[in-house]
């Protein structure tokens, strides 16, 4: 860690909303992974301080510590940003801008950066906007007014923004190009998802036997990676993708969409949750990620797996299942890290698969037929075979399959 990336974290409480004690805690870890070095974490609690968003003598009383960074958990507006920048020897950041420096430190696909540039320029516009409206009042000290260069680099931006929205279109009709083979080849596609550092990619190398990297960290996933799992002769693609966090806002959702379309896709949800956190967090986290899920849009089943009971006796671990029951839905418990509860995970995984359904096939004597016949192999369970007039097949497969290989066969019945 740099002995010189230093910083105090700071923190405002809404009187009639007090802020619970473990948002400092998960703002510290914030911190920590992109390698700041906390020195003094400081709270108020007072209404919103409409220049600073907190109090000036909070502000003093941290840079009395000489921190190289002043790093708020409040979301800070531009004019509060200018505020402080102004009137302090300090370099600000809000927890929103925390996120998007992990997020750029841990993104290494180009799918990746470019989501992780599209959330940025996306908090940069209105900065840039608001900054172009101060100068028009005079608000800003050698102000001469908003010059082209303001104006041209706002119209960069929005230029820019719509040239990466193009790109992730395009990754995101090739993700959806590669599910429909992957659903053509007869494979569930089931999503892991929950909110950050709940054990997702190590529940991946549990299931699968794999060694995606995993580590105790937020916001290790950014990029989604996909791993084959058989369950009782039904053949799933288990991908893990970006954890969820508190109070993101809608854009950074909407940036990381060709990501997180991979849930929103798919055919059944894995919803991940940390079962050793306190109470509170841990119902917390999951109505956080509840809300992630349906900003995403997902309709399929889901199951909550609650994660890391290796942490917990079995009479807490059995208390916390009960009380969460209202926000869990198909609860199992495992611990990814000693696979206890792997079995009875996979047993409720294939039970809220997509249910296979049993048709019947007429296929003339052609060479075309054969043909057919061969991805009927791939797709579907071959149930029985008759030789009649006609090649009478008995099968077992999904819903989809079912009408896709039925007009298959009807084309070729009608040559």
């Amino acid at each position: 860690m740099d002995n010189d990336k230093t910083a105090v974290l700071l923190m405002r409480e809404n009187p009639a909303n007090p802020i619970d004690p473990y948002r400092m805690i998960e703002l510290r870890g914030l911190a920590n992974a992109v390698g700041y070095r906390v020195l003094q974490e400081i709270k108020q609690r007072r209404e919103r301080d409409h220049r600073f968003q907190i109090g000036r003598g909070k502000i003093e009383e941290a840079l009395s510590c000489h921190p190289k960074k002043l790093i708020f958990y409040n979301p800070l507006s531009p004019t509060q940003v200018f505020n402080i920048r102004s009137e302090f020897p300090a370099q600000v950041l809000d927890r929103f801008n925390l996120i998007l420096e992990i997020f750029a430190s841990r993104a290494s696909t180009r799918e990746a950066k470019l989501q992780v540039e599209l959330a940025r320029l996306s908090y940069d516009a209105p900065q840039v906007r608001s900054e172009l409206a101060l100068k028009k009042r005079g608000e800003q000290p050698g102000f001469r007014g908003a010059g082209a260069y303001e104006q041209s680099m706002y119209h960069d931006i929005r230029g820019r923004m719509a040239k990466i929205r193009g790109e992730l279109k395009e990754v995101e009709a090739m993700g959806e190009g590669r599910r429909k083979r992957r659903r053509e080849l007869g494979f569930d596609l089931i999503a892991l998802a929950g909110y950050t550092n709940a054990g997702k990619s190590t529940l991946l190398n549990t299931l699968t036997g794999s060694v995606v990297n995993a580590q105790d960290q937020p916001f290790t996933t950014l990029s989604p990676t996909t791993r084959a799992l058989e369950i009782n002769g039904r053949r799933t693609m288990l991908t893990d993708t970006v954890g969820f966090i508190d109070d993101l806002p809608h854009f950074l959702i909407k940036a990381f969409q060709s990501t997180l379309s991979e849930i929103a896709q798919a055919d059944l949800v894995l919803l991940v949750a940390d079962l050793s956190d306190p109470l509170e967090l841990l119902r917390r986290k999951l109505v956080a990620s509840h809300k992630a899920l349906w900003d995403c849009q997902v309709t399929a089943p889901m199951i909550t797996v609650l994660n890391k009971m290796d942490r917990l006796d079995e009479f807490d671990a059995r208390m916390r299942f009960d009380q969460i029951k209202d926000l869990a839905p198909n609860p199992v418990m495992v611990s990814a890290h000693s696979s206890q509860g792997q079995e009875s995970l996979k047993e409720c995984i294939y039970q809220h698969l997509p249910p296979l359904k049993e048709y019947q096939i007429r296929l003339p004597y052609t060479s075309r037929s054969f043909g057919v016949l061969s991805r009927l192999y791939g797709t579907a369970e071959l149930l029985d075979v008759s030789y009649e007039d006609e090649l009478v097949l008995s099968l077992q497969g999904r819903a989809e399959d079912v009408a896709r290989l039925s007009k298959a066969a009807e084309d070729e019945r009608a040559k």
